[in-house]
């Protein structure tokens, strides 16, 4: 009795241990899931704990006679991967949730171990988009939830493949997470979750789990990150992209993607250019097949361009106003219907254009359907260089004008005569 106690209590210590640091994959019902062992290993175990009892589930060395440990409503659903030390559960369900452990041998030595947990909701949510602004603080809504407070807020590490979470909440009280009390908190009366005192190592991406009880009933992701930067070229120019000095070190430097899109060809994902000793891709002698999206992963988040390069454009048309006037710039009438996009660079500064849809200078600037920019209260700070791209619908640059943007400031001299007596 006393071993089994004893026993009892060095089980939770493992449980309690592993919780700290847990790994969490989420399914949708009727998903699958895929265990990739190492290939060099002699034989391995995989088991999942169910309360305080661990349930091996199968040997992989002795995995299909007849004698296996596989449960009977396991063993329909296992499929081994040929040649490799790959399995995979499919049709999932609630009752395949819980606690894992891979334990692999090599000559009696244990040369693997692994341990996380499966989480199988009803339905999952596209993700919702969140951007970071200049605020202290930050409100990740878990959308379809409402305010159920049956909540579980996790985070994810951009560097797995299959999306494997990191709790950040054991409960709704204490962040697993941060150590600063109070910093993430779950707003009282609904399943928001609140950042204080929001930094980029707050950027990734977070998922809220409604629940009921232990079985969760939809996963709703959210995406907190950076904005989504439109750069400007010209044919033949140069483009450096940054990536955000944030979440990597040495031993895990940053990566970037690139996807283009074609109707043609579809999309393809992989990178094109020099990453520099900064992790800055740098993009010479640009052609019109470099518009694409850029995005630089980092352990904590993502930084995305979208780089829209254009044929060289005539010279710039100089336009004069004063403080207080109306602005109407226009593109070029190309009789059909196509895209627009504007694009500034301040005289001010030596910065890169950037898209004023997105950065506006203004706000009370506005887009109209005919690809003109209208400024209706022109002040000295929208002075500067102004690109119109005209986009076919893949994104491919037909023809970009240039406008220089002058505004003055009018003054008027006040003379008053005085008459000799």
């Amino acid at each position: 009795m006393a071993a089994v106690s004893e026993l009892s209590v060095l089980l939770f210590a493992l449980i309690s241990n592993i919780h700290a640091e847990e790994l969490i994959v989420i399914r949708e019902e009727s998903d699958s899931y895929t265990f990739e062992l190492p290939e060099e290993v002699g034989s391995c175990l995989i088991s999942r704990f169910v309360g305080e009892e661990k349930l091996i589930l199968w040997n992989t060395s002795d995995l299909w006679p007849q004698n296996s440990l596989v449960p009977e409503d396991l063993k329909q659903r296992l499929v081994s991967m040929a040649d490799t030390s790959t399995y995979r559960i499919q049709n999932l369900t609630h009752s395949d949730s819980g606690l894992y452990q891979e334990e692999c041998w090599t000559e009696g030595n244990v040369t693997h171990e692994k341990h996380f947990t499966v989480t199988v909701c009803g339905s999952i949510d596209g993700t919702w988009s969140e951007y970071m602004k200049d605020e202290e603080t930050k409100d990740l809504p878990c959308r379809g939830a409402a305010d159920n407070l049956d909540v579980q807020w996790l985070k994810r590490n951009y560097r797995y493949e299959q999306k494997i979470w990191a709790r950040v909440f054991g409960d709704n009280t204490a962040s697993v997470m941060d150590n600063e009390r109070g910093r993430y908190q779950v707003v009282e009366n609904t399943s928001t979750l609140r950042i204080s005192n929001i930094s980029t190592a707050d950027l990734g991406e977070y998922t809220c789990l409604e629940m009921n009880q232990q079985q969760c009933v939809s996963s709703h992701p959210v995406q907190f990150r950076l904005k989504t930067e439109w750069i400007y070229r010209s044919v033949g120019e140069t483009a450096v992209l940054q990536c955000p000095d944030i979440g990597f070190n040495g031993d895990k430097p940053p990566y970037w993607e690139t996807k283009f899109h074609n109707i043609d060809h579809g999309q393809r994902n992989y990178t094109v250019g020099l990453v520099d000793q900064n992790h800055s891709l740098v993009l010479t002698s640009v052609t019109l097949n470099h518009t694409a999206m850029y995005t630089c992963n980092t352990l904590t988040t993502l930084k995305s361009y979208v780089l829209l390069v254009c044929p060289k454009s005539p010279p710039p048309a100089v336009e004069l106003f004063s403080e207080g006037e109306q602005v109407t710039l226009r593109c070029k009438d190309l009789g059909m219907s196509l895209n627009y996009f504007w694009f500034f660079k301040s005289n001010r500064t030596k910065g890169t254009s950037f898209n004023v849809d997105v950065n506006q200078i203004n706000s009370n600037m506005r887009r109209c359907l005919d690809g003109r920019w209208v400024i209706p209260n022109v002040s000295l700070q929208d002075t500067g260089e102004y690109w119109c791209a005209i986009v076919d619908h893949d994104l491919q640059c037909l023809f970009s004008t240039k406008t220089m943007l002058c505004v003055v400031v009018v003054t008027v001299t006040l003379r008053t005569r005085t008459r000799d007596t």
